[in-house]
């Protein structure tokens, strides 16, 4: 007459499977959660290269570089917006990056007349 159940070493084969699935799908997980605040930092960052953009098309254009901190989303992101001569005579180029610590999250460039 045979016993109905598991004998042990099914138990722990059982076992052994649900653990390696466990730490597979927690992985998965983890890097999900990771992924989605990146993406909330770069669309923040985003927004902040738009409204340097949109700032410095308003403005008279000066040639250099100016850099500064704008909060966007409950985060502090630094930005830098340069602004050069192109061969174009009277275009000039703004390129703006916006970054947390070593961390550039956006870059963005536009074109801007002179006259």
């Amino acid at each position: 007459m045979k016993e109905a159940g598991f004998t042990l070493v099914e138990v722990l084969a059982a076992l052994l499977i649900f653990s390696v699935a466990i730490i597979g799908l927690s992985r998965a997980g983890t890097q999900s959660v990771a992924h989605t605040q990146r993406l909330t930092h770069k669309t923040y960052a985003s927004v902040v290269a738009d409204n340097q953009l949109i700032y410095a098309r308003m403005r008279r254009p000066v040639i250099g570089t100016k850099s500064g901190k704008e909060e966007a989303g409950g985060q502090s992101y630094n930005w830098q917006l340069e602004t050069v001569e192109t061969p174009q005579e009277g275009l000039l180029e703004l390129r703006v990056s916006v970054s947390q610590g070593d961390d550039v999250f956006v870059t963005r460039r536009a074109w801007l007349s002179e006259g």
